[in-house]
């Protein structure tokens, strides 16, 4: 009787530890996942805040710009990799107004880096930004004729366009003195003539660039008076330098 009792007891205690092994088993399964879920949910949103930031953070810098200099007209920023150089972009009415304004709407002759009027630098497939230069004074646009230099270039192709919404990074793929064919400052175009267009472009280049353009391709032309010595003897020589979109 007492062999029995004793056979009884171990086997309650056998199935006492199984069933509290198993409690804490499934309580430490469910521990573990509400912890994955937890931290997935945290990354997510981690994530998409940090995406969110990055975006809010291209407005706030825009904004602090517009409150520096006390104007709604800075629309982006312009920045050249490898460079220490950013720059507000600003649009006018007209393509008249920042020839000889400052971002702060003071008259100079400096002028400003700024947005042809009839393009959106949010969604435009071809914008056009334009500033001075001179070979006497240290102008907004000075920085590309640097780009003379093939080094240079390949050290400095990409281009970023700040705005309140995005980021539009351009890859360089010409760059040309103009003296007599403007018709780069078209913008309406049927397909067949755009793609026509932008390989001009592309075949005007002193360095040649291995870059495929097609009909959804998005361009950026920045321009500036050139002061290549080459050039001298044109009245209009305006250098260009033409990014495609990445």
């Amino acid at each position: 009787m007492k062999k029995a009792r004793k056979i009884i007891l171990i086997i309650l205690c056998v199935v006492f530890a199984i069933l509290l092994a198993y409690k804490y088993i499934k309580v430490d399964a469910e521990a573990k996942t509400d912890f994955e879920e937890s931290v997935l949910s945290n990354n997510d949103e981690t994530i998409a805040e940090a995406v969110v930031d990055e975006v809010v953070s291209y407005k706030k810098e825009i904004d602090a710009l517009r409150k520096k200099y006390k104007n709604n007209d800075i629309v982006g920023i312009i920045e050249i990799e490898n460079e220490d150089f950013s720059a507000p972009v600003v649009q006018s009415k007209d393509n008249d107004y920042y020839l000889n304004h400052l971002p702060n709407k003071k008259r100079s002759f400096m002028g400003s880096i700024f947005l042809d009027y009839r393009v959106n630098i949010e969604s435009s497939k071809k914008i056009m930004i334009y500033g001075h230069n001179s070979s006497k004074y240290k102008m907004p646009f000075y920085i590309l004729e640097k780009y003379y230099d093939l080094d240079y270039l390949n050290e400095h192709k990409y281009v970023d366009i700040k705005t309140d919404n995005k980021l539009r990074r351009y890859e360089l793929f010409s760059i040309h003195v103009e003296t007599s064919d403007f018709s780069y400052m078209n913008l309406k175009f049927t397909d067949k003539e755009y793609v026509k267009h932008i390989n001009t472009l592309k075949d005007r280049s002193m360095f040649k660039m291995d870059t495929e353009l097609d009909k959804n391709t998005n361009i950026l032309i920045l321009q500036t008076c050139s002061t290549h010595k080459k050039y001298k003897n044109y009245k209009k020589k305006f250098l260009l330098l033409v990014f495609k979109e990445i």
